[in-house]
């Protein structure tokens, strides 16, 4: 016998719990949908139907006035009188004759005429002249100033520092004491590393820096041997020992 369902949820919760989960919410959908609209559908009637039964009646009867025009019979219009006073014209009258004889007028002259009798007319006045006498006085020669002999400038003289026993000990020192790092070696590095270093009035050396680089392992190498080094001859300037600045160039070789 086939099993009757009231919904499809039941159909579909058959074998599974329904006190929890997704079948109360589907089951009471249509439930909650029908209180929605009906609530949306009061509110609809409450905001469109409820001003008209609830709402005060208004009276549009518009209050008309009555106003009573009163009519007045126009009287014709006054007619304009046509007396123009008419304007008065003098009659000619005809020129008489006489025997006397008429004087010119004199004439009156022309901007040019006076002023060319202006000129024609010289006032000579006399002018006096006052003589002035001029007193020129003349300045004593400037001294003439004798050339200043340059005074002879002093160049001092400076010895530089220097490794005991020359150049010559130098390098010979360099070669000797000099360890060519095994991983440079292998890596075929090879290239001459200029140091800085600073050599006092008794000679001692101090403040060493690399100024040109070649490898790292390069650098220190140089950095060591300069380090390393006995007390050199210290620099001096006309005789007095001054501490100087020396750079030292140590080449590295693969041979």
């Amino acid at each position: 016998m086939e099993k009757s369902f009231y919904n499809w949820d039941e159909l579909v919760f058959e074998y599974r719990r329904k006190d929890y989960g997704a079948f109360p919410m589907r089951y009471n959908y249509p439930y909650y949908v029908s209180i929605a609209a009906g609530i949306v559908l009061f509110i609809f009637l409450c905001s469109t139907v409820g001003p008209k039964l609830f709402g005060k009646k208004e009276n549009n009867e518009s209050a008309t006035t009555v106003t009573k025009m009163a009519y007045v019979d126009l009287k014709a219009a006054p007619q304009i009188e046509k007396n123009i006073p008419k304007p008065a014209v003098e009659k000619y009258v005809a020129p008489k004759v006489t025997k006397e004889e008429v004087k010119p007028e004199e004439m009156v002259p022309t901007q040019d005429q006076a002023a060319a009798a202006v000129d024609n007319k010289v006032v000579e006045t006399p002018i006096e002249t006052k003589k002035e006498e001029v007193v020129v006085v003349e300045e004593p020669p400037a001294p003439v100033a004798e050339e200043a002999k340059p005074e002879p400038k002093h160049e001092p003289v400076v010895i530089a520092p220097s490794f005991p026993g020359g150049t010559a000990a130098l390098t010979k020192w360099l070669k000797s004491h000099i360890n060519y790092p095994p991983m440079a070696q292998r890596m075929g590095i090879e290239g001459t590393v200029v140091v800085q270093f600073t050599v006092s009035g008794t000679g001692k050396i101090s403040d060493v820096t690399v100024v040109k680089a070649v490898h790292t392992q390069l650098n220190n190498e140089a950095m060591r041997l300069v380090k390393a080094m006995p007390d050199w001859n210290a620099g001096s300037i006309d005789g007095v020992p001054t501490t100087q600045t020396y750079l030292q160039p140590i080449t590295f070789k693969l041979e």
